[in-house]
């Protein structure tokens, strides 16, 4: 039996004490702990592996998004979820994300837990997603107990041009600390193909190869793919969580377990929330307070382009260099504004249109392309609009749109200042990394989950992905979603740790071949 077969055929008829639904950010992680503590624990999973040749000898190590999936819209129902096609840039959250801050438009929610009670769980999330970083040249780097655990990508050719022009001109550069498998060793070979490219490699620390794979390789975690969760089963006074009702190949399961875990990001679990709703919770699971579906925030998106040179901008790895000065604040601001940082080498002409495309691909490639990034607020206003079980609607997050164009302003100029001319539309801010719907809180009146992830009314039940954020910052989620998932970890698993599991996991980031 191939290997991915097994997981389909995972025995759905006995108990687990904890299910685990969805393998992203959030799942993968929980999982692992869970099972490295012990428990038996079953992860659901409505996709499958995603299984892509590697080319031969002179092809991409990478394959872009949209060839892959045909649409960057298209649902990543995939272990791994998302991951298996982000950056890799794993950022803590800064010491003032966690408190209350003001901006333009409104106050960014300070957070039910502070910096300090999660840092020994972001150290744990770096070594397990073999985090390259340091701190120098980055004013905004929270505090650290120990160093990161390997040291920052090396930056190449017209980026460690731009990266010294940049310091001489008077502007601080940090690393982007990026999980990748890059060293003695290591597999990555440090490609032009990474952002927004699957690895066929396997080089890139997303949720399956850091976290799902060492699960499943402690023999107490199951994955049960190609397999649909109904709805979270509570018990007859709606205050525990008692299983799942699933479906698989057209055919329906009640599996018991004394923890349900909803990790399917945003919309999914707050979906998979408000379609469990009984007559105890006629609104949706955890949904008293009338919170569920609210509070959505996220990032304020623009792109920039500084040009290089009239030579076109060599095939290799550029995603290595951040500038985060203006986090706090800058001049002509008394708010904080965000950061401005390189993206990888991403075809994004071939999704023009023809007309515009030519134009694209000769910006694309004689420049690098870098995006400027703040933050789009919360609001009880903002978030999902349901219709019965289904999304109906949503209603945007606010965007600090002085802040926005000031950092735009700002980062034009830092790259003048460096000898760089810059393409840089005024145009409306994307959405990017999207988070609330379910967030964790104190109040049950305006959250969900409690400080630790589980439901303020439900025993047992609990979140933890992006949709339990009460905010973005400015800077990448995924490394506080998976060091929240540590977290609840030990929380589910009783263990009382001061930052460190009841005992260190033997190679936590462990390589499992995968069946492609």
């Amino acid at each position: 039996m191939q290997q991915d077969d097994r997981w389909r055929t995972t025995d759905l008829t006995r108990p687990y004490d904890a299910v685990v639904i969805g393998s992203g950010a959030g799942g993968a992680p929980l999982a692992l702990r869970l099972g490295q503590l012990g428990l038996r624990v079953l992860v659901v999973e409505q996709g499958d592996f995603l299984r892509v040749e590697r080319g031969g000898e002179g092809e991409p190590v990478g394959r872009f998004i949209t060839d892959v999936m045909g649409s960057r819209d298209a649902p990543l129902s995939i272990v791994g979820g998302r991951t298996k096609f982000y950056g890799a840039a794993l950022y803590r959250m800064r010491e003032s994300d966690f408190r209350a801050v003001e901006h333009e438009t409104g106050t960014s929610p300070a957070w039910p837990i502070t910096y300090a009670e999660l840092e020994p769980y972001y150290e744990q999330a770096e070594r397990l997603y073999r985090v390259h970083g340091a701190p120098e040249g980055d004013p905004s780097e929270p505090p650290r107990a120990n160093p990161y655990p390997h040291p920052p990508l090396p930056h190449g050719g017209v980026v460690a041009e731009m990266v010294q022009r940049l310091a001489q001109s008077g502007t601080p550069v940090a690393p982007v600390p990026s999980g990748l498998d890059h060293g003695p060793g290591g597999s990555c070979v440090l490609c032009p193909t990474c952002d927004a490219h699957l690895c066929t490699r396997d080089a890139k620390m997303d949720a399956e190869t850091a976290s799902m794979r060492p699960a499943l390789a402690t023999g107490n975690v199951h994955l049960a793919t190609r397999t649909e969760c109904l709805r979270i089963l509570t018990d007859g006074a709606g205050s525990r969580a008692t299983g799942v009702l699933l479906r698989r190949q057209g055919e329906e399961y009640v599996v018991r377990a004394g923890v349900v875990a909803v990790c399917g990001g945003l919309p999914g679990s707050a979906l998979m929330l408000r379609r469990s709703r009984t007559d105890r919770h006629p609104e949706g699971l955890g949904n008293a307070g009338g919170a569920l579906g609210r509070y959505l925030g996220g990032h304020s998106v623009g792109m920039i382009f500084p040009f290089t040179g009239l030579r076109p901008v060599p095939a290799f790895y550029t995603k290595t260099f951040a500038i985060n000065a203006f986090y706090e604040g800058g001049p002509g601001s008394p708010h904080p504004l965000g950061v401005v940082q390189v993206a990888g080498q991403m075809p994004f002409w071939e999704e023009a249109s023809r007309l515009v495309r030519p134009i694209a691909r000769l910006v694309g490639r004689h420049s690098l392309m870098c995006f400027y990034m703040s933050e789009a607020l919360p609001s009880q206003e903002a978030g999902l609009r349901f219709d019965g079980d289904r999304l109906a609607g949503r209603v945007e997050p606010r965007h600090n749109l002085q802040a926005f164009g000031r950092l735009r302003d700002l980062a034009v100029e830092t790259f003048r200042r460096a000898g760089y001319p810059s393409l840089a539309r005024k145009r409306p801010p994307y959405l990017w990394h999207e988070v609330g719907t379910v967030r964790f809180g104190t109040d049950p009146a305006s959250s969900v989950l409690d400080p630790d992830c589980q439901m303020h009314d439900i025993k047992g039940l609990y979140v933890v992905d992006a949709s339990t954020l009460p905010s973005a910052g400015a800077v990448n989620t995924a490394l506080t979603i998976i060091a929240l998932a540590l977290r609840a970890g030990d929380h589910i698993a009783g263990v009382a740790a001061a930052g460190q599991p009841a005992r260190e996991p033997a190679q936590p980031g462990r390589r499992i071949e995968t069946v492609r």
